[in-house]
């Protein structure tokens, strides 16, 4: 055993296996499978070799030349979402991470689980357990929160795997406002919760828009994954509202940015009500980024939610957003200063956030504060170095065989 000092940690202590069901390089709207990939920019930036682990027909994008990737697949059996073995799968491909990266002990020194794939742990040796750096991010955390019936078993089983997360040196929270949820969750003591937010690549974002001047009428533009935690049709149902009321103008328009199960539900419900829906399944990054910058409002209508990237993304583009108050978004929007946060998770909450902002889309000061506070909280220069500090005081703290 041998304590190690910084410069020897720069030396050799460089070996990153990243692991994560799923992965996006450039295409996708996951918050998760966009976070690890950008997890994995950031430490390659930082000079650590990576590796990573993922089912190979769940990596979308092309895999860039530094990464060495080692694909771990996923139940074949896994096929039919009606026979919800989604959270089975995840419990067997667990225990196959676990047999692959024992093969691979010498060559890693940082072990970083995203998601559920945290209970990998639980098929680890305590040896090799206490020989790595080992952090996990839980990110959402969907699984604790509501859905479903007919999910439940994947919940109760993607909820077991993430429990696992104890058996880690480190575990992420995103936001400050969301420690207290992550110790609770997880079961965990707060001295062992590490508050590293996520982040953007603000310049790289940026330079994917193709700038276009707002459309006259009211254009409106949601991202992310059509599932019941993500609360798209508690956005229909607020558009129905307003529509009913006279409060938002005939010719508006809104335009979705990604798929799920819940996709034909609320095309059917807005044609069924005439409200004006178009759903793009998959969109280029240029396109969903191009969509948020000149969009008249952006809606972020979770009832459960982590940090929430496409978040800080309209952030970015000093969109004018309304977002519900769940997971780290109150760390982000403040009422009607960065964007309108609604008071609660309902239809009507929404409604009349809604209704404020449609009151105020040429409110430029509203854009221009949300523009401000995430260039100086939440670029990707912030997430990186937090990174490398916690993965230096875990490695000292440890030494080395």
């Amino acid at each position: 055993m041998c304590i190690l000092n910084e410069t020897h940690f720069e030396n050799i202590m460089k070996n990153i296996l990243i692991v994560v069901r799923s992965v996006s390089f450039g295409i996708g709207v996951g918050g998760m499978e966009k976070a690890a990939t950008q997890h994995i920019y950031e430490m390659r930036d930082k000079g650590y070799k990576i590796y990573l682990i993922a089912p190979d027909n769940k990596v979308k994008g092309n895999i860039p030349p530094f990464v060495n990737f080692i694909d771990v697949s996923w139940p074949h059996w896994d096929k039919y979402k009606v026979l919800m073995t989604m959270g089975l799968a995840y419990h067997q491909w667990c225990k196959r991470v676990a047999k692959k990266i024992t093969t691979m002990e010498k060559d890693v020194d940082i072990i970083h689980f995203h998601g559920a794939s945290a209970g990998t742990l639980a098929f680890l040796s305590k040896k090799l357990i206490n020989s790595k750096a080992t952090v996990v991010n839980p990110h959402g955390m969907e699984e604790f929160g509501s859905g479903s019936y007919l999910r439940l078993a994947n919940r109760l089983f993607t909820r077991s795997l993430l429990k696992k997360s104890h058996l880690a040196d480190f575990i992420i929270a995103t936001d400050n406002i969301l420690v207290r949820n992550v110790a609770v969750n997880l079961k965990v003591q707060p001295e062992k919760i590490y508050v590293v937010p996520n982040t953007i690549d603000i310049q790289q974002l940026e330079s994917k828009v193709k700038k276009s001047d707002r459309m006259k009428s009211i254009s409106i533009v949601s991202v992310g994954r059509i599932e019941h935690n993500k609360g798209y049709d508690l956005l229909a149902a607020a558009l129905v509202k307003l529509k009913s009321t006279n409060k938002i103008a005939e010719n508006f328009s809104w335009d979705h940015y990604g798929n799920g199960k819940m996709r034909d539900k609320i095309i059917d419900y807005s044609i069924k009500n005439s409200i004006p829906l178009v759903v793009h399944v998959g969109a280029s990054d240029e396109d969903v980024q191009s969509a948020i910058a000149n969009s008249s409002i952006f809606v972020q209508p979770s009832r459960y939610e982590g940090s929430s990237l496409t978040t800080l993304e309209a952030m970015t583009h000093g969109a004018l957003i309304v977002a519900m108050p769940v997971g780290g978004i109150p760390d982000k929007i403040f009422d009607k200063k960065t964007g309108f946060l609604c008071k609660a998770v309902t239809t009507s909450a929404l409604a009349m956030s809604l209704n404020e902002a449609l009151n105020n889309t040429s409110n430029d000061e509203i854009r221009s504060n949300a523009k401000k506070y995430v260039q100086e909280n939440f670029d990707i220069s912030v997430s990186s170095k937090k990174y490398d500090e916690l993965y230096k005081k875990i490695m000292t703290s440890k030494g080395c065989q």
